[in-house]
């Protein structure tokens, strides 16, 4: 009888999550700046076929470039990774999944460069 127990305990959690996908961490953070987390840390854990996102923050110089403002890390509901334009602004996306905490690795690869 202890061995049937045992057996069952073993196989049912397999029946119950075969086919799932597990959820990926990522860190969140509103405001991440030189290795930091300046405000909003915490992690979230994505959803079956999501992933972490990381979104660097630029604003147009009056000099004609672009001056890194900060970084901003989640988990993304959508992600399209590429740059965009709002006026001023530029955000430059980065999206990654299935390793935890892909999304902080990514930007501390990314801080090197700017």
């Amino acid at each position: 009888m202890d061995k049937l127990v045992l057996l069952l305990l073993g196989v049912l959690p397999f029946m119950f999550f075969q086919g799932v996908a597990p959820a990926t961490l990522c860190a969140v953070c509103k405001i991440f700046k030189k290795g930091k987390c300046l405000g909003g840390k915490g992690s979230c854990a994505t959803k079956e076929g999501l992933g972490c996102r990381t979104q660097n923050f630029f604003f147009e110089s009056e000099k004609g470039g672009w001056s890194y403002a900060h970084t901003e890390l989640d988990c993304a509901g959508h992600c399209s990774p590429s740059p965009s334009y709002h006026g001023a602004l530029k955000i430059v996306t980065f999206c990654c999944q299935g390793l935890h905490f892909c999304n902080r690795i990514q930007r501390d690869e990314q801080e090197d460069k700017l």
